[in-house]
C-alpha cells in the first residue's frame, strides 16, 4: 500500500504543481530520468547495493518508482530551473533538489521500506543525486524541444 499511496501523493503534486503547457519541452528529459531509474533498479536485483523492503511485489515497487518519483521529480525539477545558469545559482538550485530526494530516500528508509545490505549508504546516494541532477540539467540544455 505504501507504494501505491506514494504513487498518487507524486502525481497529485504533478496536477497541482507542474507547467502542462511544457510538457513538449520537459517530457523528454523525464523519460530519460524514468529509463535511468528502472535501468538502476534493474541492475539492483543482481548487485543489491539498495533493497525495496515490502509484502508487496517488488515489480510494484519498482514499478510506481519508475513511473513516478523519477518522473515527476525530474519534471518539476526541469520545470522551475533558475532563470540564471550560472555556476552558482545551480548549486543551489541542485543542493535544494538534492536535499528534497535525500529527504524522499530517507522516509524510505526509516519506514524500513528500503534498505542498503552492501557498501551503499545515503551518503553515496547523496552524492550520486548531484551526478544525476547535472545529467538531467544537462540533457535538458542540449536536447530539449522547444514549446509550440
Amino acid at each position: 500500500m505504501f507504494w501505491v499511496i506514494r504513487f498518487i501523493i507524486f502525481w497529485a503534486a504533478w496536477l497541482v504543481f507542474a507547467d502542462k503547457k511544457r510538457w513538449r519541452e520537459i517530457l523528454p528529459v523525464s523519460v530519460f530520468s524514468g529509463f535511468i531509474g528502472a535501468s538502476s533498479d534493474n541492475i539492483m536485483h543482481h548487485y543489491h547495493l539498495w533493497i525495496y523492503e515490502s509484502t508487496e511485489t517488488t515489480f510494484l515497487a519498482d514499478m510506481t518508482d519508475d513511473w513516478s518519483v523519477y518522473i515527476v521529480i525530474t519534471y518539476l525539477f526541469i520545470q522551475w530551473l533558475p532563470k540564471q545558469q550560472t555556476s552558482w545559482p545551480m548549486f543551489k538550485y541542485i543542493f535544494l533538489w538534492t536535499g528534497i530526494s535525500i529527504l524522499i530516500e530517507y522516509i524510505h528508509v526509516v519506514t524500513d521500506h528500503m534498505s542498503f545490505p552492501t557498501w551503499w549508504n545515503m551518503h553515496w546516494s547523496y552524492f550520486a543525486d548531484w551526478i544525476l541532477f547535472w545529467i538531467l540539467f544537462q540533457y535538458h540544455k542540449i536536447f530539449h524541444l522547444k514549446t509550440l
